[in-house]
């Protein structure tokens, strides 16, 4: 198994990652802290230390944090794990067997967690479709339910292949030898192949490729926080370009080994979707998707909808803030940990209406007509993680993003004054 690579350590329970000053580009990713979640809360960037760059490290704790690194305990345990001293356990919700048969889920379709039962039919139906290979990149995966569908489906098709890739720091090996994380389980199988990459920045990515003919691709991994506590979306691209790029993304990091910054790249584009990839070189500077959301804001005409997890670039805040000043409707859901940082400070101090909540997406809604969506938080950490920025331009799954806005909207607060 290619690219099983390890620490020499592992950090205990939960992380803390100190934020190192970044150069350039100034504001306040330095000690930022991405959400707060027990062993869910793993996009840590936690490798404080990092020397991928001069940027900080964030942590993003999936269990209520992914983050992009903007620290906490239980990186990613989402950022919008962000620091939050919940419960090391997360409320149970249902967890589907995976279908005996195939019905293939429609591609183009938003899911959201949470509840959980759209999203994961949405995933076990193309688990059960597959007929060749499956390849995930993946965070953290620590749901003994993803973890039993995939076992289901090795032992119900006896050609099927798994490559997984993920972040070492979510699930490193003892002493070289077996996973730490329930993924230890598939390695039993000689089907089964599992990738760590090996450097400070995470592998954040959160997609999955059935038949390398549909793509499975959004901000939640593959945890019981991601599916029964925190909001997510997740959406099905069959687009052939699209889903090849992911699969370019996939080898470079799988067959290669290659996880640090590669030279600029052009966003690749098919139907409504494009798609970004970093960490591009320099990683110390914004990559493209970042330069261009911030670009795109510029130029909304009429709303502005954001649901985001780890925010932490003044860049983004003060293209909102302009943004609010021409007449655009603005609004933004932020996750509970990262209401103090200056970017939602400063959305609040301009009037923007600011609700916080449980917020793993990384979600912008321009005009109800473009969505940007995937795996990357704004912040620095961002710019040298492996991330995946994907943009789609369409009416009709930009209303979806809407109402999902519209509905965690409803269910969430302004924060205490």
């Amino acid at each position: 198994m290619p690219f099983m690579n390890q620490h020499s350590f592992r950090y205990p329970g939960w992380w803390l990652a100190v934020a190192l000053a970044a150069l350039g580009c100034g504001t306040s990713d330095d000690t930022v802290v991405d959400t707060y979640h027990p062993p869910d809360a793993a996009d840590a960037d936690a490798d404080a230390a990092d020397a991928d760059a001069d940027v900080p490290v964030e942590v993003e704790v999936e269990a209520g944090a992914d983050a992009d690194a903007d620290i906490g305990p239980d990186a990613d345990a989402d950022p919008d794990d962000a620091g939050e001293a919940e419960a090391d356990v997360p409320p149970a919700c249902p967890c589907p067997t995976l279908p005996t048969t195939c019905t293939a889920p429609a591609a183009d379709v938003p899911t959201f967690t949470p509840p959980n039962e759209a999203m994961l039919d949405q995933l076990f139906g193309l688990l059960a479709c597959a007929d060749s290979s499956v390849r995930l990149a993946i965070y953290e995966t620590d749901w003994d339910c993803v973890v039993d569908a995939l076992l289901a489906k090795l032992a119900a098709d006896t050609d099927i292949v798994f490559e997984l890739v993920i972040d070492d720091d979510r699930c490193p090996r003892e002493g070289g030898g077996a996973l730490t994380c329930p993924l230890s389980r598939l390695e039993t199988s000689a089907r089964v192949s599992i990738a760590l990459d090996n450097r400070s920045g995470l592998m954040h990515h959160k997609f999955a490729l059935f038949d390398d003919a549909r793509l499975w691709v959004g901000s939640a991994n593959l945890t019981q926080w991601s599916f029964c506590t925190d909001s997510n979306n997740a959406i099905v691209v069959n687009e052939p370009a699209i889903v090849a790029a992911y699969g370019t993304v996939f080898r470079r990091m799988f067959v290669d080994g290659t996880f640090g910054p590669v030279a600029p790249e052009e966003p690749v584009a098919d139907g409504a979707y494009k798609v970004y990839f970093s960490p591009e070189s320099p990683s110390t500077s914004p990559s493209r998707w970042f330069n261009d959301l911030v670009a795109a804001i510029g130029t909304a005409a009429t709303s502005a909808e954001a649901m985001i997890n780890a925010f932490t670039r003044t860049e983004v805040s003060d293209a909102l803030i302009a943004a609010h000043g021409r007449g655009v409707t603005v609004r933004a859901v932020v996750q509970n940990m990262y209401i103090d940082d200056a970017p939602a400070q400063a959305l609040l101090a301009a009037g923007i209406p600011l609700h916080t909540g449980e917020m793993h997406s990384k979600v912008l809604v321009l005009d109800g007509q473009t969505v940007i969506t995937g795996s990357a938080n704004w912040s620095a950490n961002a710019w040298s993680n492996n991330e995946n920025s994907l943009w789609i331009t369409d009416t009709t799954i930009a209303a979806a993003y809407h109402a999902e806005f519209e509905r965690v909207w409803a269910a969430t607060s302004p924060p205490a004054p």
